[in-house]
């Protein structure tokens, strides 16, 4: 017994087709020879090789400038930092130098504004109320008239500096004199 039910399948096939007749070209087959056509064949075949041969990719040129830019560069940064040459980093003074020589040189400083006060009350008897009376300007002292005829000058740091006109020059300059002698330089002939 058969579970798949009987179908109808049409008509039967015609019978095929028989093959078309092959076209006898008599007078190409006199005009070349298979040599001829072997020739031919083959030309065909190395123009197409020819065309069809992968062409090589073609990259563009490096640059290979700027790798050595940069290494340049690189180079020429590591030595400024490493060397600190003074015609790109400004002259290298000694922390410690300018410590020592700082104080002295801010004390003769003051004592030189001092004499221009001490000049200005000889002449008018009192005080400046102001530095720009007397055409002196230090930004970084301050000036206090004490009385008529006395005055401070502060100047503020780490280490505040103060000279008092009714104190001891000499204790207020201390070695100032000498530091700034040493640090002048000496003109030669």
């Amino acid at each position: 017994m058969s579970l798949i039910p009987p179908t109808n399948e049409g008509p039967p096939p015609s019978p095929a087709s028989a093959p078309p007749a092959r076209v006898h070209l008599p007078e190409a087959e006199l005009a070349s020879t298979p040599l001829d056509r072997a020739q031919m064949l083959a030309e065909v075949m190395d123009y197409v090789i020819k065309v069809s041969k992968p062409t090589p990719l073609v990259l563009p040129r490096p640059r290979v400038w700027i790798p050595l830019l940069t290494l340049a560069s690189f180079i020429f940064a590591l030595y400024s930092w490493a060397v600190k040459p003074a015609w790109i980093w400004g002259p290298q003074v000694d922390p410690d130098v300018v410590a020592a020589t700082h104080d002295p040189d801010m004390r003769f400083a003051m004592f030189l504004l001092a004499q221009q006060i001490l000049k200005y009350r000889e002449e008018f008897g009192v005080v400046p109320a102001t530095l720009s009376q007397v055409g002196a300007r230090m930004d970084s002292v301050k000036y206090v008239p004490l009385t008529d005829t006395s005055f401070s000058l502060r100047y503020e740091s780490d280490h505040p500096i103060i000279y008092y006109s009714t104190g001891s020059t000499d204790e207020f300059l201390r070695n100032a004199l000498d530091v700034v002698r040493s640090s002048t330089p000496s003109k030669t002939p």
